[in-house]
């Protein structure tokens, strides 16, 4: 009987996970793709500009766009470099990766948080229903 009552606590569905924390938990993940994705079109920006890429190449044309929106807050915070003959370094995205990188930090942080949390709120929701089962098992067996 108690082992009956262990193997079905270990497999209990848990249940009542605060709709804040697993909402939370998408939309922080979604930012944190986000994030992720800008980190990425910046480093290729950074690395086309510093090859001179052509942007006759649809690629090239659609990364120095992508990253454009990722690069506003930080234009004009330095000026850029020459590099040989015709390669560009932008010290605003390397700056704007720095940064970046920073935030991605600070939400995987938070997306570990969340899950510290929903993880707690699973542990104790197993504990009461292991309390319950041995409450009942004794009751049972009292009874009997």
């Amino acid at each position: 009987m108690a082992r009956e009552l262990e193997e079905s606590s270990s497999s209990i569905e848990v249940e009542g996970i605060p709709k804040r924390l697993t909402i939370g938990k998408v939309v922080v993940r979604f930012f944190y793709a986000w994030v992720v994705f800008g980190l990425i079109v910046l480093s290729l920006r950074v690395f086309l500009l510093a090859f001179s890429a052509s942007t006759a190449a649809p690629f090239v044309t659609f990364i120095y766009q992508t990253s454009a929106s990722y690069l506003e807050p930080f234009r004009g915070i330095f000026p850029g470099r020459e590099l040989g003959e015709t390669g560009y370094f932008d010290i605003s995205a390397i700056f704007a990766i720095i940064i970046y990188l920073f935030v991605a930090w600070g939400v995987m942080s938070l997306i570990t948080y969340i899950n510290l949390k929903i993880d707690q709120l699973h542990d104790e929701q197993r504990r009461q229903f292991r309390t319950a089962a041995a409450r009942s098992a004794r009751s049972v067996k009292g009874g009997e």
